[in-house]
């Protein structure tokens, strides 16, 4: 009967333990981290960051900032709080200027370091999706390869872009004496990448070889062994030697030794 009283003795004073025991810690937590940095805090300066960046690209274009995913809360010690906001792949703080430009496409993952009385305490990190638009040449039917494209073959259509300025074509005078280097499909934006300068001789037409030696500009005559492009390379044969050289297309009846 002792030993079953002493028992249920021990049970009760262990569990009347037990309830006291998580008030300590608790309480502890609450005096040893008193601040907080709210999600919408870290969101606030991440975005804050991507915006800034944009801007330093010189991106002027409507574009939308898609929050993928924010950070949790932190809970801080007491004393002065700093944060650094960086964007891969160096730490930099806010108003410096960043090595490299926010993507076009994929997540942005924008990192915050966060200092208490002057020493780095944790980081974290948000997630950014950028979108930006532009109005673009966009086919309106199948671009066949080497047709001149006409105005009626294109128009101007907002679309999501995926890179700076320059890859798209966003007016008519850029298809300016150039023809498609591939079929473009109707639908498709049309990229600088996909246009060529026309052909302007094929094999065997007669050429004006010219070469430069030491300042001195020496011209003779030449055949073409490949179909020639303006500003592209081709093999000529020099017709008073026989030999075969490399040029740059000048003109329709010019080709630059390459020296």
């Amino acid at each position: 009967m002792k030993k079953i009283s002493l028992a249920i003795l021990c049970f009760l004073w262990s569990g009347f333990f037990c309830l006291f025991i998580p008030a300590v810690p608790t309480a502890l937590a609450a005096s040893a981290y008193p601040q907080t940095i709210s999600s919408e805090r870290f969101v606030e300066l991440a975005q804050q960051k991507v915006e800034s960046q944009l801007r330093e690209m010189g991106e002027t274009r409507r574009h939308e900032l898609m929050l993928i995913r924010a950070p949790q809360p932190m809970k801080l010690p007491p004393g002065p709080i700093i944060c650094e906001v960086e964007l891969p792949p160096g730490p930099i703080i806010c108003e410096v200027e960043l090595p490299q430009a926010v993507k076009y496409s994929g997540n942005v993952p924008v990192h915050i370091r966060v200092f208490v009385n002057g020493k780095f305490y944790r980081r974290t990190v948000c997630y950014y999706e950028v979108a930006v638009y532009d109005k673009i040449l966009v086919a309106e039917h199948d671009l066949m390869l080497e047709k001149p494209i006409q105005p009626a073959d294109v128009r101007l259509e907002e679309r999501r872009v995926e890179s700076g300025n320059g890859r798209y074509l966003t007016k008519m005078g850029d298809l300016a004496g150039r023809v498609p280097a591939r079929i473009i499909r109707a639908g498709s934006a049309v990229e600088s990448a996909m246009l060529q300068n026309p052909v302007v001789f094929n094999v065997g037409a007669p050429l004006t070889i010219i070469a430069n030696f030491n300042g001195v500009e020496v011209k003779t005559d030449g055949l073409a062994m490949q179909r020639g492009r303006v500003g592209g390379e081709v093999r000529v044969r020099n017709v008073r030697s026989g030999k075969v050289l490399r040029g740059r297309v000048i003109d329709a009846k010019t080709v630059e030794i390459i020296s």
